[in-house]
């Protein structure tokens, strides 16, 4: 096959997949195409692009299509002297996901309503994954909690008030923050009832 194009759905379809195949490798499985990663979750380009040629359907695969992925997402992915990471997401253990850093004010939280009563009591933790993902904006975290559930909820993070107190928030990318934790005091929930959540998740 040949590499990827822009402009037909096919080859967006295309991309798509592709972008999902390297998150897979980058995030949790890179023993699935024969990668290591560093400390910071990096591999290089070169071998990036030879692990997953050798997946079926994607042999002609090349180092610039990984950089087009890389660069219509940067959210996502960084590449950098040669080698490519995912941000976010891991389950494999990274320990650089990025540098520490002071967070604005608030930040949020997409997540479902069946998960609300759990925040209430032990406030926001990783699940599977290393680090919980924040966003800067109610919006961009809405579209995060698209991918969970069909009608999510927005949870406001006091992030700054929770920095003060020992928690360490990690900037992962221009509109992301990850942390390990951050307890219940810190969040403001919004109420069960659907207009108290819709008014709060766009407050």
């Amino acid at each position: 096959m040949a590499g990827l194009r822009a402009g037909t759905r096919s080859d967006t379809v295309r991309r798509a997949r592709l972008s999902r195949l390297l998150a897979l490798v980058l995030r949790h499985r890179p023993e699935k195409v024969g990668l290591t990663l560093d400390v910071g979750g990096f591999a290089p380009l070169e071998a990036v692009t030879q692990g997953l040629a050798s997946q079926p359907g994607w042999e002609s695969i090349t180092t610039a299509d990984l950089i087009a992925v890389a660069e219509a997402d940067r959210r996502r992915y960084e590449v950098r002297d040669g080698r490519i990471r995912a941000r976010y997401g891991h389950t494999v253990s990274v320990e650089e996901p990025g540098e520490p850093a002071t967070p604005p004010e608030w930040l949020y939280y997409g997540t479902s309503r069946a998960a609300i009563s759990e925040l209430q009591t032990a406030g926001l933790r990783p699940g599977a994954r290393q680090y919980v993902h924040l966003s800067t904006t109610p919006g961009e975290a809405r579209e995060v909690g698209r991918r969970h559930t069909n009608d999510p909820v927005v949870v406001v993070v006091f992030a700054r008030r929770a920095a003060e107190a020992g928690v360490t928030f990690r900037r992962a990318g221009p509109a992301l923050y990850l942390t390990e934790g951050v307890p219940p005091e810190s969040l403001l929930i919004p109420e069960e009832t659907p207009a108290a959540q819709s008014s709060e998740a766009t407050a």
